[in-house]
């Protein structure tokens, strides 16, 4: 009887065991799923950033190429207007402004 004892408690420590094996393993998991999201959280939030960056850089590119395009108008119709008999625009004075352009739009120098 007594080993009939001794095997029900051992039985009853070994499911014991298992029992703590199986919280301690959700709590990891629990734990995992937490920093994960805590992760996700963080990277959504730096995407949101970075994605207001580019736009906010896409929308000066803009407004520099705009400005740069009126004065390229402006410029050639001022021309137009200073030679009546003038069909075409000067193609040096429209390499300048092309020139001119890229250089304002990348940063460099004309």
């Amino acid at each position: 009887m007594t080993d009939q004892r001794a095997d029900g408690r051992a039985v009853d420590a070994a499911f014991n065991r298992v029992l703590g094996a199986e919280a301690e393993a959700r709590q990891a998991v629990a734990a995992c799923r937490d920093a994960a999201d805590a992760r996700i959280t963080a990277a959504e939030r730096e995407a949101r950033g970075i994605a207001k960056r580019a736009e906010r850089r896409i929308r000066a590119a803009h407004r520099i190429a705009d400005r740069g395009i009126q004065r390229g108008l402006e410029a050639l119709a001022a021309d137009a207007a200073a030679d009546e008999t003038a069909t075409e625009p000067d193609a040096a004075l429209v390499d300048a402004l092309a020139a001119a352009l890229a250089a304002e739009l990348t940063g460099g120098q004309p």
